[in-house]
């Protein structure tokens, strides 16, 4: 792409999330980075083999298999995935897993040999001791393990404090071989809400080789030069995107300033430029929309097109925006997430909430539903049990739910529950977007309106609100996803 925007830096793309037979895939570090080198399909790889596998000698074979591979034209890394697993009871009694894994780059040790930390808390205090190291959280809607029970990614990023963490410096957003990689995306904007410093990753976590060659995610990185120490320092400074297409190449500033910059916050006016191009256009693959992306996820500006390239310039004003980033689809539904622009101004503070007195689920019943599957009715959402729920029979599903009698209303929860590891359906069992009304009267008018989105499992998104009378809530629920059926697991009423 000859950029019209900016120049000083170049674009290099490569796979941070590979395995060989040094724990659970296949190969040697040694023979992956040469496969990589050889196909041409991009200039960097990290190996980085599970640390419960992975002891000092094989991290000393691989520090040496990564130097020897790199010159001028192909920069291998020595990497490592580790990570923790912890459980905790949440306010219903439910045993949810809190746990994950992370990769690391940079660090010129195991921080754990042959093992994991023994908990979130634990794993941040032995990645300060590598203070050359940085680290990024992998697939984080994966289920963790053990895998039979409800779980919550990094327990909503709650776990570690991230202006103490600066160490750890993105997610991944796309992970080509992970059951759930329609879902990675959602929990990108809440971490960048509870004021982590996350740039976007897509990896291919490759278990049976083809390194690079077999696969089209990648992270793209802007950096002035092809060495470990540039990419390393690019990391840092949160100066890379990720894409599901390695023809895609995309420039973004604000003000002038690019993609990973901090902006001055008494700044309200903020000039957009993003810069787009399919490198190898196909027929089929043209872009279909950019979303300018800010605050709780929320699409702020979109544009819609058909081509190969565009160059959008735009201007907005905020006095509150935390951060900006970008989001491009193709019509193949392939996309692209660059790294955040932050505006200067500090995350919002997520204070408790005092709930009202929820109401027993045998206390309400589902008067109307649009549709469901036979094996998983609407009733479902009455259900305390983690492993039902209601689904529609498409994108998006509408439900109406009579209280029994009037009641003073203060607050409405939900819950998305279980998803077996590795359900190759589990595309069926989301609810992204919701909308509801509360109503005096089974087809009456609204007389209060409330509408979010659900971006992470295990834990009740709840919505408080002055008190108002009603007896019906009307429900609408979406999938973002244009191929899934949308599912809702629990529906919670708060009264005074």
């Amino acid at each position: 792409m000859s950029s019209h925007i900016s120049k000083k830096y170049k674009h290099f793309y490569g796979d941070l999330h590979t395995h060989t037979g040094f724990s659970d895939g296949q190969g040697t570090p040694e023979e992956a980075f040469k496969w990589a080198k050889e196909s041409r399909r991009g200039d960097f790889l990290a190996v980085s083999d599970h640390a419960d596998r992975i002891d000092q000698r094989k991290w000393e074979a691989t520090l040496k298999a990564a130097q020897e591979a790199t010159d001028e034209t192909f920069v291998a890394l020595a990497s490592v995935e580790s990570g923790y697993s912890e459980e905790y009871i949440d306010e219903d009694g439910v045993a949810v897993v809190n746990g994950g894994e992370l990769n690391l780059l940079g660090a010129s040790e195991l921080i754990v040999e042959s093992g994991y930390p023994t908990n979130g808390e634990h794993f941040g205090e032995l990645l300060k001791k590598q203070k050359e190291a940085i680290a990024f959280f992998n697939h984080p809607q994966e289920a963790s393990w053990p895998t039979d029970k409800i779980w919550n990614a990094y327990k909503d990023f709650e776990v570690l404090n991230p202006e103490e963490n600066l160490q750890i410096v993105g997610v991944e957003v796309s992970n080509e071989t992970s059951a759930y990689n329609d879902l990675h995306e959602l929990v990108y904007s809440v971490a960048l809400d509870k004021g982590w410093r996350f740039a976007p990753f897509a990896n291919s976590d490759t278990h049976s080789g083809k390194w690079l060659s077999g696969f089209d995610d990648r992270t793209v990185v802007l950096a002035e030069a092809l060495t470990a120490k540039d990419l390393l320092e690019a990391f840092r400074q949160r100066r890379f995107y990720a894409v599901q297409n390695p023809s895609f190449q995309i420039e973004f500033e604000v003000n002038g300033q690019v993609m990973g910059s901090v902006l001055e916050p008494s700044c309200i006016d903020y000039e957009i430029k993003i810069e787009v191009e399919n490198r190898s256009p196909k027929e089929g693959e043209a872009f279909k929309c950019i979303q300018l992306i800010s605050d709780n996820g929320e699409v702020i500006a979109e544009k819609l097109l058909d081509s190969f390239y565009d160059l959008w310039q735009f201007e907005v004003a905020s006095t509150t925006a935390h951060y900006y980033f970008v989001r491009v689809v193709n019509q193949l539904g392939e996309k692209i997430w660059t790294a955040p622009i932050w505006t200067g101004r500090k995350a919002k503070v997520w204070e408790p909430v005092q709930k009202g007195i929820r109401i027993p689920m045998d206390k309400m019943s589902i008067c109307e539903v649009s549709s469901e599957k036979v094996a998983h009715q609407a009733k479902e959402v009455l259900n305390l049990d983690t492993k039902t729920w209601w689904e529609a029979e498409g994108p998006m599903g509408e439900l109406l739910l009579d209280l029994g009698e009037l009641k003073n209303i203060v607050g409405v929860g939900y819950r998305k529950n279980y998803i077996h590891y590795e359900d190759k359906e589990a595309l069926a069992k989301l609810l992204d977007c919701y909308e509801y009304e509360i109503r005096l009267e089974k087809n009456g008018e609204a007389i209060h309106k409330e509408k979010g989105r659900i971006l992470n499992y295990g834990k009740e998104h709840y919505t408080h609100f002055e008190s108002v009378k009603g007896r019906y809530i009307y429900i609408k629920a979406k999938s973002i996803n244009e191929n899934a059926t949308v599912a809702i697991g629990n529906i919670f009423i708060y009264t005074q």
